[in-house]
C-alpha cells in the first residue's frame, strides 16, 4: 500500500463527481462507475479501521 492513501478522501472526491455528473447532466448511467468505485473505496477504508480487540482500532 502507498503511505498516505485514504480511501475516505478519494471516496468522497468520488462522490462529488457523481453529484456533479448527475447536477449538469442529468446522465445517471455515466455516474454508475464512479458511485460503485466510491462505495468500494469507502468499504476498503471501514476494512483498515477494523479493531482486533487491543483497543486500539487503526494501525
Amino acid at each position: 500500500m502507498v503511505s498516505g492513501f485514504n480511501p475516505y478522501f478519494l471516496g468522497t472526491a468520488f462522490l462529488v463527481i457523481v453529484a456533479a455528473i448527475f447536477l449538469f447532466t442529468r446522465q445517471w448511467l455515466r455516474a454508475l462507475p464512479f458511485g460503485g468505485s466510491a462505495l468500494v473505496l469507502f468499504f476498503l477504508g471501514m476494512s483498515r479501521n477494523i479493531d482486533n480487540g487491543d483497543g486500539n482500532a487503526r494501525r
